[in-house]
């Protein structure tokens, strides 16, 4: 006669979800304090938190600054235009240019 054996697929996939369930109940016990976010320990305040705040009051005590209203400076134009070149390109050195079009970076365009 032959044993019959359990899948131990589904023995892993029970302990995971066993252990998944385990994790959550520890950490739900371990954060339960007993009170909500209302019910925490009171605002700790230091020395340098209320000097912050002393700051503030005083300077909300105080008058704003006058305004003084400027005006843009006009754009100057540029002493030497732009030179648009309208020929022919220059022609390239032989060298330069094999080594642009073994490298792709010749242009499409024409």
């Amino acid at each position: 006669m032959s044993e019959r054996r359990g899948n131990p697929f589904g023995l892993f996939v029970l302990g995971f979800i066993v252990g998944v369930l385990a994790t959550f109940g520890t950490i739900l016990f371990l954060t339960s304090s007993g009170g909500g976010y209302e019910d925490g320990p009171a605002e700790t305040r230091t020395a340098a938190d209320n000097a912050a705040a002393a700051a503030m009051a005083a300077k909300s005590n105080q008058p704003p600054p006058p305004r003084v209203e400027t005006t843009a400076p006009a754009p100057e134009t540029p002493a030497v235009p732009s030179v648009r070149q309208t020929g022919p390109a220059p022609e390239l050195d032989p060298q330069v240019a094999d080594d642009a079009a073994a490298a792709g970076m010749t242009s499409r365009t024409r």
